[in-house]
């Protein structure tokens, strides 16, 4: 018998820019989707943050992962200088969203999805 593995494809949710200057883009719509996902059984979904400067951008890319103990949020940190290549900055395992916070992260931090 042949088995077959389904791939479920990760919610794209809109991300949010700001920068440079007062410039802001994307609004708490992708935040939100992310909430949804973690909230509706932590449906796959990734949002992105980025703050942009004038030859800098930072952003933060925050993931659902399922585990057996529930759902957790993967947020993956990176700064470049451009044109250089992204350098990782941090990485954490948060087990809680609020409002648009994800906290209890290992390492410890509280981290807003909509402002840097």
């Amino acid at each position: 018998m042949l088995a077959l593995a389904a791939t479920v494809a990760a919610i794209q949710c809109q991300p949010r820019s700001v920068g440079p200057g007062s410039l802001r883009h994307g609004g708490t719509a992708g935040a939100a989707c992310l909430v949804r996902a973690y909230d509706d059984g932590c449906r796959p979904a990734e949002y992105t943050l980025s703050m942009f400067g004038v030859d800098t951008i930072r952003s933060e890319t925050f993931r659902t992962q399922a585990t057996s103990g529930g759902c957790q949020i993967v947020v993956s940190s990176s700064f470049r200088v451009v044109p250089q290549a992204p350098h990782s900055t941090g990485r954490y395992t948060c087990l809680r969203v609020r409002r648009f916070v994800v906290d209890r992260c290992t390492p410890a931090a509280t981290i807003p999805l909509t402002t840097f």
